[in-house]
């Protein structure tokens, strides 16, 4: 073993050993009941669910797919990430999420299917809603586990390999994950965010350094790799689908939005809204031009291969303690991440599906003990499709952004639009999934894309057969939507 992969292991073994001595001390504060380890009780204050929603969503795409990313198409990708990213979709948070924390505490909703199904009181609706949430955030999942490993195995100079790698991460994060749960994964995540943070930009910093600084490091990519300094590597139509696509998703993320209703009052909500952008802004350039830079440094890399630029430069050009610590950073980006989606998926499992069968009448700790098993055996898969899985990280992502902006406009009709109806919702889901995966499987003419990537095609279409179907069927008059509305119109603190 070499003193490089002495080093980073031990260092990377000491930031385990943190985030599961968290873990283990949130398991003192936890109780038996599927509020506490869903939910942490309902109870953060505005820096604990800052930390946690942003590392949420901050993952695998900020640390691997955007340095990757951007080492193909240049500086480019950091506003196709961050233009309506960063602002936007904070601006939903809010705008989303303070209605939805609303019902939360009226009714104890957790997850968006319960709080579109609820509006129309109909179980189809939630578990069309959940089935498909499920599907796109499993393998966006499995990214975090790719980058991760990924990560481990080219600061170990391959010692450690990406199946290893991926067990390691995979076990830290079930450690302190299955203590805790919600409790302690946002605990966790609180310094994680302060890590990878920190880290970023000490990466930027002894990165631009070393290469002789900003304006150098940038002047290299403009003579060797000119193409990387303008758009032409990403048509506008990609751009500008992308743009939409991204701002628009996060908030339908389930393990974000569950985050959303853990805040202890609406004022954390406003206080996310506001403080979000400016991270979110910088880390994402950060990364993109670090990624950038790379090009020059390690040159032809194929596909896939990029999303370990970052490590890679980490080798090359800083001393070998600051590559642990900086290889930490990537770390804390990823597992943030992946903690969150596996309680996310776990919770829509027990809440919208065990739920409605004979389960429903067990005691808590039973559905409990039973969270833990979901979460253990849905690593597994994440795991083996891991293992199987050849693609890059960025377009994984693509893939299941687009399926989740899908169903945002149902879900922003059950909160917003007395005249919707169940039906519409209904169709506007349908519509769009099958818009989407028809033209990505390429049972659709591509020329229906217009140029655009196939999210934005499908969501405008699912958009105009919930406004074309809520105008062809009768007003609701459920009663969903006037309790609903009647908990709108009382006035919230904060």
């Amino acid at each position: 073993m070499s003193t490089q992969v002495l080093v980073v292991l031990s260092i990377l073994a000491a930031y385990m050993a943190v985030i599961i001595g968290i873990g283990l001390y949130s398991a003192r504060f936890s109780r038996a009941t599927m509020e506490d380890f869903h939910m942490g009780g309902r109870n953060f204050k505005t820096f604990v669910l800052f930390s946690a929603v942003f590392g949420a969503n901050i993952s695998a795409v900020t640390l691997a797919g955007v340095p990757g990313g951007a080492y193909h198409v240049g500086w480019i990708l950091w506003p196709y990430f961050a233009t309506s990213w960063a602002w936007l979709t904070p601006l939903l948070f809010y705008t989303v999420g303070s209605r939805s924390w609303l019902l939360g505490q009226k009714f104890g909703y957790m997850t968006v299917a319960e709080v579109v199904g609820g509006r129309w009181k109909s179980p189809l609706l939630a578990i069309v809603i959940s089935l498909m949430l499920i599907v796109y955030t499993v393998p966006y999942l499995m990214t975090g586990l790719l980058g991760a490993g990924r990560t481990l195995e080219a600061l170990t100079e391959g010692y450690v390999t990406l199946t290893v790698s991926m067990l390691v991460v995979a076990a830290a994060v079930l450690t302190y994950l299955l203590l805790g749960g919600m409790r302690g994964a946002a605990w966790v995540n609180t310094f994680q965010t302060a890590v990878f943070l920190i880290g970023g930009v000490a990466i930027f910093i002894v990165i631009a350094t070393v290469l002789g600084g900003p304006a150098e490091a940038t002047r290299r990519v403009l003579e060797d790799y000119p193409e990387l300094i303008s758009r032409s590597k990403m048509p506008w139509r990609q751009f500008f689908s992308y743009g939409v696509i991204v701002g628009l998703s996060p908030i339908v993320f389930p393990q974000l939005f569950m985050r959303l209703l853990t805040g202890r009052d609406p004022k954390t909500l406003k206080w996310i809204m506001c403080i979000y952008p400016v991270p979110a802004f910088l880390i994402m350039f950060l990364m993109a031009t670090v990624g950038m830079w790379g090009r020059t440094v390690v040159p032809d890399l194929q596909g896939a291969e990029s999303d370990a630029i970052l490590p890679m430069l980490l080798i090359q050009l800083t001393p070998i303690w600051m590559m642990g610590i900086l290889g930490a950073a990537a770390f804390a980006a990823m597992m943030s991440t992946m903690d969150s989606q596996l309680l996310s998926v776990t919770t829509m499992i027990a809440r919208d599906f065990l739920s409605r069968t004979r389960l429903r009448d067990a005691a808590e700790a039973t559905m409990v003990r039973i969270s833990r098993a979901l979460v253990l055996l849905l690593t597994i898969l994440a795991l083996t499709l891991g293992y199987f899985n050849p693609l890059g990280i960025i377009t994984i992502i693509e893939f299941a952004l687009a399926g989740f902006a899908c169903l945002l406009a149902p879900t922003v009709a059950a909160l917003y639009w007395k005249r919707c109806t169940c039906q519409a919702a209904i169709w506007s889901i349908v519509a769009s999934q099958v818009c989407l995966w028809g033209l990505e499987s390429g049972l659709l003419p591509e020329s229906w894309k217009f140029g655009f990537l196939s999210g934005l095609p499908a969501l405008v279409l699912g958009l105009v057969v919930l406004v074309g179907v809520t105008y062809l069927t009768a007003p609701p008059q459920d009663e969903g939507t006037r309790e609903y509305f009647a908990i709108f119109d009382k006035p919230a603190e904060g």
